[in-house]
């Protein structure tokens, strides 16, 4: 017997996740991840859940880091448009600050763009 036969579903499951945790820090993607995973003698069913949710938690901190900068590229919006409102407001003259809503839109796009991959 060799010692993946002897270890317990879940010792089995709770390795095959150390060991694709690692893979993931490595900077691999899903499918050598996989097929890593079943080259050591992980489950075919074991190995793709695993995957999965390893690409799950990867997506999930992507979108937390490209989150502020999302929400801070639409204040900047707001903040532009805020300000182009006053001077009409105030001067009946529309200035609107186009760097600051420009580089609003930029950074949305872009963050926007990062979460959505």
């Amino acid at each position: 017997m060799t010692e993946k036969e002897e270890l317990t579903p879940e010792e089995l499951k709770k390795m095959a996740y150390s060991m694709g945790m690692r893979l993931k820090n490595q900077g691999l993607d899903g499918e050598t991840i996989y097929a890593r995973l079943e080259k050591q003698g992980i489950p075919e069913d074991m190995a793709k859940e695993v995957v999965h949710d390893i690409l799950t938690e990867r997506k999930r901190d992507v979108i937390k880091q490209a989150e502020p900068v999302y929400n801070f590229a639409l204040i900047r919006i707001g903040i532009g448009l805020a300000v182009g409102l006053l001077t009409y407001l105030l001067t009946n003259i529309v200035i609107l600050p186009i760097a600051i809503i420009a580089g609003g839109v930029v950074a949305a796009l872009m963050a926007k763009k990062k979460m959505e991959e």
